[in-house]
């Protein structure tokens, strides 16, 4: 269960990290910040949070965005290797379990 659970918490790193790149230039907008927590039994734990620092004020008197365009691309990656990575285990166990069940096979 823990490899889906860390392809669940990558979809949404990467969601959330899309969404704050799709609203940087929305007046107002606060950034969702994601954090990846381990969780019981080598679980994957999303912990999701919008930020409260403020954006640079407008002459409307509104604020940018505080979308922080690099931090954005760097968990775009980490969701990225993140999905790799659970790939590669889901790979190595399918091949670990047709190698033990041709063993069995030729017994």
């Amino acid at each position: 269960m823990s490899i889906l659970s860390a392809l669940n918490a990558n979809s949404i790193l990467l969601a959330n990290a899309s969404s704050n790149l799709a609203n940087l230039n929305t007046k107002d907008y606060k950034s969702l910040r994601t954090t990846l927590i381990e969780g019981k039994g080598g679980d994957v734990a999303v912990s999701t949070q919008r930020l409260d620092t403020p954006g640079v004020p407008t002459d409307d008197g509104h604020e940018e965005s505080n979308v922080d365009i690099p931090r954005e691309l760097c968990d775009m990656i980490r969701a990225q290797r993140g999905y790799e990575s659970a790939l590669k285990a889901i790979c190595a166990r399918e091949e670990m379990l047709h190698s033990l069940t041709e063993m069995l096979k030729n017994r």
